[in-house]
């Protein structure tokens, strides 16, 4: 057996927040308070206090929230935010300032101008008791302790903030208006059992509605069998948790386990069958021979019916009353000649939900198929943090390159290069997220297979010393 962990479905965030001063459980009320403030629509559900840091676990009821958090939260801005609500509710007093605290002042009489202007203390002991304080615009001038506050400063844990938001994405059940009308069309064509192709842009949900798709026809149809089909087997394993997350546990949940099977690489192995065993999902090949399946279930479909083989394997599982739903990559299938199944009915998504608006609108530069990609925009307002650019001279005709792509035949000088500007890429990514394993989260993305062989050889040994590998 091979098996996966099952998780009970969550809407919520942890956000592991450290604050620079102030006493624990008048910041956590200050800071839950900051929170409702700062996020309209989410709400803390807990503060609790750990190891000089405040722990936050904020509800998160639908996509649009998630997406203006997470987007705050790795751009800095949500830091910056919470710090100057915090700031506001809070006026935390220190009759003995020390160098380096940062501080707000405040009671100013003859310069009131400069009340709540926030600053960091460089001497105390000055003339008159006083401290010297540099202010934010660098400045500087001297105030009596009585008219600073020790001022708090929040800090987000962006590493594990970003693997939060990742697990919170999968967790969302609700269904965005456009994927209810999908899934709308997807109902319809099941009643009139007729094949159909959910076609949508990267990011878009089609496995989300899709296997919305499957529940209904699990839960719907009596003694109905669904074969859920992906190249990937970890998105297949996905899919087989996330069916069985939506039963409750025992009997009832054995007994729709008992009606799912799983396709994955190698295809030609054949199908699974899987049962629940003490909350996990364990696959049994091969298959349990039974009746046919009600419906086929094909993701990554402009990859798996692109090749003959693959192709093949499939089609040898379809029975005469077998229901296909095939999800293809809008942009990947578009210039190429791919032989679907004749007679699917097209349903499409064009929002993307995954995304945010600065994403999809610099994939679009990207995107094939021609004035149709237009249609795609962003389901929620949140922009996103912004991309970093890592921008040098390849001096590719004093180095000898050429080949498809500038890749062919590139000198091993060339790749070096190449590979040292990756690292400062890489680098910077660890630096924004010190604690965040990159594996599975990081792809170079090259012109062909020569570059990137040249690319792998020159990166490797810059690779090995960190522990790194490709």
């Amino acid at each position: 057996f091979t098996a996966c962990e099952m998780y009970a479905a969550s809407a919520s965030v942890l956000l592991r927040v450290a604050l620079s001063a102030g006493d624990p459980e008048e910041l956590s009320t200050a800071l839950e308070a900051a929170i409702r403030a700062t996020l309209p629509g989410a709400a803390p559900i807990s503060v609790d206090t750990a190891d000089g840091e405040h722990v936050v676990h904020v509800g998160v009821p639908s996509v649009h929230v998630l997406a203006g958090l997470r987007g705050a939260v790795l751009s800095g801005e949500f830091d910056a935010t919470l710090s100057q609500a915090l700031n506001q509710a809070l006026t935390l007093s220190t009759a003995e300032p020390a160098v380096g605290d940062a501080v707000t002042l405040r009671g100013l009489v003859k310069r009131p101008a400069l009340n709540g202007s926030a600053g960091e203390v460089l001497s105390v002991g000055e003339a008159g008791g006083r401290c010297l304080v540099r202010l934010s615009d660098g400045s500087r001038l001297l105030a009596q302790p009585a008219n600073l506050a020790l001022r708090v400063e929040a800090k987000v844990d962006r590493s594990e903030s970003a693997a939060q938001f990742e697990a919170s994405a999968a967790a969302l059940d609700t269904l965005t208006p456009h994927q209810q009308q999908a899934l709308a069309e997807l109902q319809a064509g099941a009643g009139a059992e007729q094949d159909l192709h959910l076609r949508a842009p990267a990011g878009a949900g089609k496995t989300f509605v899709a296997l919305h798709a499957a529940l209904s026809t699990l839960r719907t149809a009596r003694g109905s069998r669904v074969l859920f089909v992906a190249r990937n087997e970890a998105l297949a394993l996905f899919a087989a948790a996330w069916l069985a997350r939506r039963c409750p546990a025992g009997a009832r949940r054995r007994r729709l386990l008992g009606r799912i099977d799983l396709l994955h690489e190698p295809i030609g192995r054949g199908p699974c069958s899987l049962r629940a065993v003490r909350g996990r999902v364990e696959r049994r090949w091969p298959a349990a021979a039974a009746e046919e399946y009600s419906l086929l279930l094909v993701d990554e479909a402009h990859h798996l019916y692109d090749n003959a083989a693959s192709r093949a394997a499939i089609e040898r599982l379809v029975g005469p009353r077998t229901r296909r739903l095939l999800l293809s990559d809008v942009s990947q299938a578009v210039a190429r000649s791919i032989a679907y199944p004749a007679g699917a009915a097209d349903v499409h998504l064009s929002e993307v939900v995954r995304c945010s608006r600065r994403i999809v609108a610099g994939a679009m530069a990207f995107q094939l198929g021609g004035e149709a990609k237009l249609l795609t925009r962003c389901h929620h307002e949140s922009t996103g943090p912004p991309l970093r650019s890592f921008l040098f001279d390849a001096e590719r005709e004093e180095d000898g390159g050429g080949g498809s792509g500038g890749g062919g035949g590139g000198s091993s000088s060339r790749f070096e290069r190449y590979a040292r500007h990756c690292m400062r890429a890489l680098e910077h990514a660890t630096c924004l997220f010190p604690r965040l394993a990159l594996h599975n989260r990081v792809a170079l993305v090259v012109p062909d297979a020569t570059f990137r062989e040249g690319l792998a050889a020159s990166l490797a040994p810059i690779l090995a010393p960190r522990g790194l590998g490709l």
